[in-house]
């Protein structure tokens, strides 16, 4: 896993290990989390009527064009190679995996934003899918010797804006954030099962 902490980050990496250990927890009903979980994040996280707890969510908004634009420069250079393919058929071969795409950020947004480590994970799979078509289509012009390697230079950068970003302060704390807001309700509730 040393090498996956080296891809991602070591603050991503340890976040998501965390987030693995947390959920673990939760899916046993670890009642021993309510001896290091007190009532008082509970209070914080139940405001008042008219109060709005806020946290940053600017570092994940800014994911989503990084990874769109990483997905978008992968694939151009994809299509371009494939002859004979009609207009039509070209921009539909574009525009569908474009909406699965960002079918799958705006799920994996959610899913963080709920205190769910798969949305740590989701980030996880969509920039390595990202970093291995970048790193092989790479690799082809290279040896092919073909020439315009510009959009997987943009690419590689929007994957690397990724990466720091997934180890920047405020997506560490937004993370955290949503991840104690949810294991504040699972702790309630544990507590009310148990009086």
């Amino acid at each position: 896993m040393q090498f996956l902490s080296l891809l991602t980050g070591s603050i991503f990496y340890e976040l998501l290990q965390h987030g693995r250990e947390t959920e673990s927890a939760i899916e046993r009903n670890d009642t021993g989390l309510l001896n290091h979980f007190t009532p008082e994040p509970e209070r914080y996280f139940s405001p008042q009527p008219g109060e709005h707890l806020r946290q940053n969510a600017l570092p994940v908004a800014a994911l989503l064009p990084l990874f769109v634009i990483a997905f978008a420069f992968n694939l151009l250079p994809f299509l371009h190679a494939l002859p004979g393919l009609s207009p039509q058929l070209h921009a539909l071969s574009f525009f569908v995996p474009s909406l699965m795409m960002l079918v799958a950020l705006i799920t994996t947004s959610v899913l963080l934003a709920r205190g769910f480590t798969r949305g740590l994970t989701g980030f996880l799979y969509l920039f390595l899918i990202l970093l291995a078509l970048t790193v092989l289509q790479g690799l082809h012009q290279l040896l092919a010797g073909t020439g315009g390697g510009w959009p997987l230079v943009i690419a590689a950068f929007a994957i690397l804006g990724c990466r720091l970003l997934f180890n920047s302060r405020g997506f560490v704390l937004f993370t955290i954030y949503c991840r104690t807001r949810r294991l504040t309700t699972v702790m309630a509730k544990i507590r009310q099962k148990n009086h």
